[in-house]
């Protein structure tokens, strides 16, 4: 009997996402316990695809040709009336934890800690909000603490890797690593919510000397520094691996 394994796959900004990936021992679970792939899109509206998520086929779900998404729709499992936060933070966290954004009040995008990244208003004021993100443990300030749902099948016996962007929690507090909401494996995922580049030759958003010139820097890519291969490129072929 073959082992068990979540996927939580993402892709970089516009198709921006994350691949979790979990493996489970034949001894924790029957046979009828699925591998599961995930893969979240940021920033794909519900017309954006060949696959119509309404009852009806509009003129864009003619225009645009994704075949591979039709593949999965016929396979797998089709949501036709979820909701989706207008930016990719506060969605993220709900995808992890299962709270709104009205419950966990991560309601911005999320980078520096204890910095909020709401733009100044002449006439409004944004309230206090969640800038840190979500986390697991108590006792760090503007956070929402939760367990994920990959702590759950990972204690359930699941092997868990994440790829791709994360963006769940600031720099410098535990949240900025997928390591944190029990991801075995990480790779690129961590505080930024895109990449500083796409390109090999400047290494991803590093120096030289492999030290990291911006916040936006892709991590655990080192293997194809200079190699001329697309981020998308690499972290597809790490996927597959």
């Amino acid at each position: 009997m073959k082992s068990k394994t979540l996927w939580q796959v993402g892709m970089p900004v516009r198709l921006t996402g994350l691949v979790t990936a979990l493996t489970v021992a034949p001894a924790a679970w029957s046979w009828q316990q699925p591998n599961i792939i995930l893969f979240m899109v940021d920033d794909m509206g519900w017309q954006d695809t060949s696959v119509p998520f309404w009852t009806e086929r509009t003129a864009l779900n003619d225009t645009f040709e994704t075949p591979s998404m039709q593949r999965l729709a016929d396979h797998g499992m089709l949501f036709t009336q979820a909701y989706a936060a207008p930016i990719g933070s506060p969605l993220r966290c709900s995808l992890m934890t299962g709270a709104n954004a009205a419950r966990h009040r991560v309601t911005n995008w999320t980078l520096q800690r204890n910095t909020s990244t709401d733009l100044d208003d002449n006439d409004l004021s944004t309230p206090d909000w969640n800038m840190n993100g979500i986390c697991q443990t108590a006792g760090i300030d503007h956070t929402f603490t939760a367990r994920s749902f990959v702590d759950i099948l990972r204690a359930g016996g699941y092997h868990t890797t994440h790829i791709g962007k994360a963006h769940w929690g600031a720099i410098g507090t535990p949240s900025e690593r997928p390591e944190h909401f029990g991801f075995d494996v990480n790779i690129g995922g961590h505080a930024a919510g895109g990449p500083a580049t796409y390109l090999s030759e400047q290494n991803f958003g590093h120096d030289a000397q492999g030290k990291p010139t911006t916040p936006m820097h892709t991590p655990g890519l080192e293997e194809y520094w200079q190699t001329g291969t697309f981020i998308t490129d690499a972290l597809t072929r790490e996927c597959l691996k």
